[in-house]
Formats: C-alpha cells, sequence, structure tokens
C-alpha cells in the first residue's frame, strides 16, 4: 500500500527521539511535512534536519513543554506561521516512572499525570481550535500502550494515564466527527529497543520485578508476545501513518493494538 500524505502538516509531540522520532520519520516517508514538537530543542532540530534532508519534506523544531498551556498555544502560532496549516497531531510525549503503589511519590504522580494525561488534552485542546478555523477535518492520534487495557504492576501512573488518553480519544472522535476530525488510539506492545521509556532504570525496576537479571528482560517479555519478538518503532509507525490515511477515512474512536497479539481482545 503506498500511502501518499503530501501537503499535510503533522505534529509530533516528543519527537526528538525514542517512538515519536520513528512516528515522524514514518510521516515523513509517506510526504508529510512534519514538526518535531520536543522539550528538547536542540534535539528536535536535529532530528528535523535529519527527516528533511533524508526524505525531502519540510520538517522544523519547534519547543514545545506539553505542560504548559501558553507555551502549547505560542508553538502552534509558530508552526502555522512557518508550514501553514496542521492536519495531524500525534500525541506521543511521556514518562513512566516504575514504583510500588505503597512506595509511589507524589511527585512523580503528579508529573507523569501532568505530561502523559494533561499534556494531550492542551496540545489537541489547541491544534483543534487550528484545525476548525482551518474548516477541512484533520486526524489526531493517542499514543496509549497496551497497559492502557490491561494494567500492569508498579506502575499506577502511567496505567492511569494510559487508560486515560484512550476515553479521550473516543470523546474527541464523537465530539469532532462532525467536521471530520478523525480520533484513534494506536496502543504499543514492549519497545525495548528506541524507545525513551525503556531506559536502563525501567529494565532494572522491571528485572527487580520478575526476579531475573536486566540482560534476561527482553527475552522475557519478547516470549509473553504470540509474534515471538517485540514491538518495533516501525510497526507503530505504519499503523499511525494508516490511520491518518485516507484509507482510514471511516475509522474514529478506536483502538489499535500494536503488540504481536500479546492483548487480544
Amino acid at each position: 500500500m503506498n500511502i501518499d500524505l503530501s501537503g499535510r502538516v503533522s505534529i509530533v509531540t516528543g519527537a526528538a527521539s525514542g517512538i515519536g522520532k520513528g512516528i515522524a520519520a514514518g510521516l515523513a516517508k509517506s510526504k508529510s511535512d512534519v514538526v518535531i514538537a520536543d522539550i528538547n530543542i536542540d534535539g528536535a532540530n536535529e532530528t528535523a534536519d535529519e527527516l528533511a534532508k533524508e526524505y525531502g519534506v519540510r520538517a522544523i523544531g519547534v519547543k514545545m513543554d506539553v505542560t504548559d498551556k501558553s507555551g502549547i498555544e505560542q508553538a502552534v502560532g509558530e508552526i502555522v506561521g512557518k508550514l501553514g496549516r496542521i492536519d495531524i497531531l500525534v500525541n506521543n510525549a511521556g514518562i513512566a516512572p516504575s514504583y510500588s503503589l505503597v512506595d509511589f511519590p507524589e511527585d512523580k504522580w503528579d508529573l507523569t499525570i501532568a505530561i502523559n494525561l494533561k499534556g494531550y488534552f492542551l496540545v489537541a485542546q489547541a491544534v483543534v481550535r487550528q484545525m476548525l478555523k482551518q474548516g477541512e477535518g484533520g486526524n489526531i492520534i493517542n499514543i496509549s500502550s497496551k497497559t492502557g487495557v490491561r494494567g500492569s504492576s508498579d506502575n499506577s501512573a502511567y496505567n492511569a494515564s494510559k487508560f486515560g488518553v484512550i476515553g479521550l480519544a473516543q470523546g474527541w472522535a464523537r465530539e469532532f466527527a462532525k467536521h471530520n476530525i478523525r480520533v484513534n488510539s494506536v496502543l504499543p506492545g514492549n519497545v525495548l529497543r528506541g524507545s525513551g521509556i525503556w531506559n536502563e532504570e525501567y529494565i532494572k525496576a522491571a528485572a527487580r520485578k520478575y526476579g531475573i537479571q536486566p540482560e534476561e528482560v527482553e527475552d522475557h517479555y519478547n516470549k509473553q508476545v504470540p509474534l515471538g519478538r517485540q514491538c518495533e518503532v516501525e510497526d507503530i509507525a505504519n499503523m499511525v501513518v494508516y490511520l491518518v490515511s485516507d484509507y482510514a477515512s471511516y475509522i474514529t474512536g478506536c483502538s489499535h493494538l500494536v503488540d504481536g497479539g500479546q492483548e487480544m481482545r
């Protein structure tokens, strides 16, 4: 399937690295202009330059703290000023501190909910206002997780946020269908390679949880997947590109697992 997104402008939050960068690359490969929105502006600019050179699209980096409402609104204005419009938003920026419930620091809870849940709300609010001004519809993708349909232990805040963004997507899909703005959720499986969340500390926490060594964590998770391998960033990008394309024009308000069959439902 050859998907052509020429003429569309996509924003991906948390796209300087990790899953967000992979999604942005998939959109750029399909000829969408891309905005790398990240709190790390140097990384965002570097990624934007890389994608522009590789795929021949317009790509810009924009500093965006998804917890800062006024900063988000300013960034959206900057994007429209430089690229003229916004057609696609991928809410991706997130964190996943891992603690047992009884030890979970309140400040870590608050930060996770602020980034993973409120951040999705604030960015979508500013972007949808622009989409409504344009009057030509649009697409929003909320990156959730397989944890959004089955909670994992030692992940109270992450569980709550990833369940929550699915609810946001469903509500927005109903609210804005009449404006031809489609909203879907993508629920990746475990991305141990290529994800900012699965850093060294997170892998050590997973190892402690299961009583195994850090070097055994990847194999432990892969054995839980019917297809026998972990989720790759390209798998997520492929689903996102399909959902924002015209091939998916009758799909909205849905949650799409990309997990190799781990959470079949």
